[in-house]
This record gives structure tokens, C-alpha cells and sequence, in this order.
């Protein structure tokens, strides 16, 4: 086995590693997305309603328990792009590590046909 071929396969098992981390992170973030979703809004936000005015979050508690809430879907955003961006790296390694050996995926004809 040759010093080239040898970097081609580290090269195409780092890639396919990278697009498997990448791809875990995904599903990550979605299964984190989907019960974040499917959550009642109070469990959501972390606050209770009793229905007593005197023991009720206040609207400064709710609003900032909101604004803690679009900060974690902004990050579940973020990590859906780190995650897409890692996948499509490792792809893209793994691709150009194997572009060095020949792959023929359609017939190409030898010789170019002539017009009579």
C-alpha cells in the first residue's frame, strides 16, 4: 500500500467521521427542538400560574423568562447550521479523498461519432 493511498483512506474515514458527528448534532438539536415545541407554554417559559394575583409571576418575570426562550431557539438555530455546516465539511472531505481514484459512473465512447 502506497504513502498516497494511505492518506486517501485517513482522509475518507476522517471525513465520514465528520459527517457523522455532524449529523448526530442534527438530530440532537431536532429531538431538543421537538420537545422544546412540544411543551406547554408555562413548562416552557419555568413559571407557574396559580390564578392568585398575589402569588402570580409578575409580567417582568414573564417577560424575561420570554426573552431566555428566544435565546434558546436562537441557539438551537445556531446549532442546526454548526451541525448542517460540520456534515457538509466532513462530505465534502470524504469526496475529494476519493477523487483520486477513478470512478466511471457513465460510459463515455472512445471515439466521436461522425456526421455522414
Amino acid at each position: 500500500m502506497s504513502s498516497g493511498n494511505r492518506s486517501d483512506l485517513f482522509g475518507r474515514i476522517i471525513g465520514m467521521l465528520g459527517f457523522l458527528v455532524g449529523v448526530c448534532l442534527l438530530v440532537f438539536v431536532f429531538t431538543r427542538a421537538f420537545a422544546l415545541f412540544g411543551m406547554k407554554p408555562a413548562d416552557a417559559l419555568g413559571i407557574t400560574f396559580t390564578g392568585d394575583p398575589k402569588r402570580d409571576p409578575s409580567i417582568t418575570l414573564v417577560g424575561l423568562q420570554f426573552g431566555w426562550l428566544l435565546v434558546r431557539i436562537t441557539l438551537l438555530f445556531v446549532m442546526a447550521l454548526a451541525g448542517s455546516f460540520i456534515s457538509q465539511r466532513g462530505i465534502n472531505l470524504y469526496f475529494s479523498a476519493i477523487q483520486g481514484t477513478p470512478v466511471t459512473l457513465l460510459h463515455k465512447p472512445s471515439e466521436t461519432p461522425q456526421v455522414k
